[in-house]
C-alpha cells in the first residue's frame, strides 16, 4: 500500500490548501476506492502515521494546529465508508446472531419435544404391559375366586353334617381349614383390588379429557412404585373434595407419578411423602412433598428445564418435571417449586377445575 499511501497523502496536501466541500467530497471517494481495493485498518494506521510524519510534524507551530484539523477532517471523510461498511457488519452480525439464538432455542425445544414424545412412548408402552400383566392375573384370579366361593359353600354343607359326629381334633383341624380358606378369601381380595389399581393406571391410551377419581390415580400410582418404597419411605395422603375431576387422565397419572417418583429419589434413608388434593376456588390442587435434601433456591427455576437434573450422571434424565411442566401447562394449570417446613421440596400444581374441551395435545 506504499504506492496508495503516496496518493492519499499528495490529495491530503492539496486539501490543506483547499478545505473546500469538494476537497472533502475527494476524500469520500477516496476512502470508497481504498475500501473496494482491500484498504484495511492496519493500512489506516499507517496512512495516519505517514501524514502526521510527512505533513503535520513538519509544518511551523504557528500553523501546526490548523494542519492536524485539516487532516482530522479529511481522514474522518475518507473513513466514512469503512464506517458504514463495518456498521453493515455489525447488523449483520447481530442478525446472524439472532438468528444463531433462535436457531439454538428451536433445536433445544425439539430435542426436548423429541425426548417428551420418546418419555410418553415409554410410559404407554408400560401402561400397555401393565395392562396385558392385569389382565392376565384377572382371568386365573377369577377361576380362582369362582372356585373358591364353591369349595365355602361346600365345606359348609359338609361341616353341617360331619361335625356333630367327629373328634375334636377332627374338629380343631376343621376350623384351621375353614381359617386358612378365609385366610386365602382375604388375600385373594388384595390381588383383585391390586389388579383394579393397575387397570386405573394403564389408561395412558386415554388422549381425551373425562371426569376421574383423583383418589384412583394417586392409589394406582402408589401401587406401581411400591416396590421403590422398600420400608423406608412412609406415604401420607390426604384427600380433598372433590374426589371426581375433569382432567387428561394419562396425562395427570403420568404427572404425578413423575412428581412421586422424584420425591422418593429425594429420601435418603427414611423419610415421608405427602400427597395432597383438594379444590382451592376455581382451580384444583395436587401438592407432593418429601423429606428429602431439598432443591437450592437457584436451582429452582433450572429444574423445569429438559435434560437438567440434579442427580448424579446416568441417575436421571432430567426430563420428569420437564415433562410434567408441560402436562400442567397442556391443563392450564400452573407449577410452583418451594421449600418444605423443616427441608424438603413441596411441588405444587394447580389447574382449572373446568377444562376447556377444545385444548390440544
Amino acid at each position: 500500500m506504499t504506492a496508495l499511501n503516496s496518493d492519499y497523502i499528495s490529495a491530503i496536501a492539496a486539501h490543506l490548501g483547499d478545505e473546500s466541500e469538494s476537497s472533502l467530497s475527494l476524500a469520500y471517494d477516496l476512502g470508497r476506492k481504498a475500501l473496494a481495493q482491500g484498504f484495511g485498518l492496519l493500512d489506516v494506521l499507517a496512512l495516519q502515521d505517514a501524514v502526521q510524519r510527512e505533513l503535520v510534524f513538519p509544518a511551523p507551530d504557528s500553523d501546526r494546529e490548523r494542519i492536524g484539523a485539516a487532516v482530522t477532517n479529511f481522514l474522518r471523510e475518507f473513513l466514512s465508508p469503512f464506517e458504514m461498511s463495518f456498521r453493515g457488519y455489525r447488523e449483520v452480525n447481530r442478525d446472524l446472531k439472532r438468528l444463531n439464538q433462535d436457531l439454538s432455542a428451536a433445536y433445544a425445544e425439539l430435542q426436548a419435544k423429541q425426548a417428551q414424545l420418546i418419555q410418553s412412548a415409554k410410559m404407554a408402552s408400560l401402561g400397555e404391559l401393565v395392562a396385558g400383566v392385569a389382565h392376565e392375573i384377572n382371568n386365573p384370579l377369577a377361576f380362582v375366586v369362582s372356585h373358591l366361593a364353591t369349595v365355602n359353600r361346600s365345606l359348609e354343607q359338609v361341616g353341617q353334617e360331619l361335625m356333630p359326629a367327629t373328634s375334636p381334633n377332627v374338629g380343631k383341624h376343621w376350623e384351621r381349614a375353614l381359617a386358612r380358606l378365609h385366610e386365602i378369601d382375604i388375600g385373594i381380595e388384595r390381588i383383585r383390588d391390586l389388579v383394579i389399581r393397575l387397570r386405573t393406571f394403564s389408561r395412558l391410551d386415554e388422549g381425551e379429557q373425562k371426569q376421574v377419581s383423583i383418589q384412583e390415580c394417586v392409589t394406582s400410582v402408589l401401587t406401581i412404585l411400591g416396590h421403590r418404597l422398600k420400608n423406608r419411605v412412609r406415604v401420607e395422603t390426604h384427600f380433598g373434595m372433590p374426589d371426581l375431576v375433569e382432567c387428561f387422565p394419562s396425562l395427570l397419572n403420568q404427572a404425578i407419578m413423575n412428581l412421586v417418583s422424584n420425591a422418593i429419589d429425594a429420601i435418603e434413608g427414611q423419610g415421608t411423602v405427602t400427597i395432597s388434593t383438594g379444590a382451592d376456588v376455581d382451580n384444583y390442587v395436587i401438592a407432593v412433598a418429601d423429606t428429602g435434601v431439598g432443591i437450592p433456591e437457584h436451582l429452582r427455576e433450572r429444574v423445569l428445564d429438559p435434560f437438567f437434573t440434579t442427580k448424579p450422571q446416568g441417575s436421571g434424565t432430567g426430563l420428569g418435571l420437564s415433562i410434567t411442566y408441560s402436562i400442567v401447562q397442556k391443563h392450564r394449570g400452573t407449577l410452583e417449586i418451594r421449600q418444605a417446613e423443616g427441608g424438603g421440596t413441596v411441588i405444587t400444581i394447580r389447574f382449572p377445575l373446568k377444562q376447556r374441551a377444545s385444548a390440544t395435545p
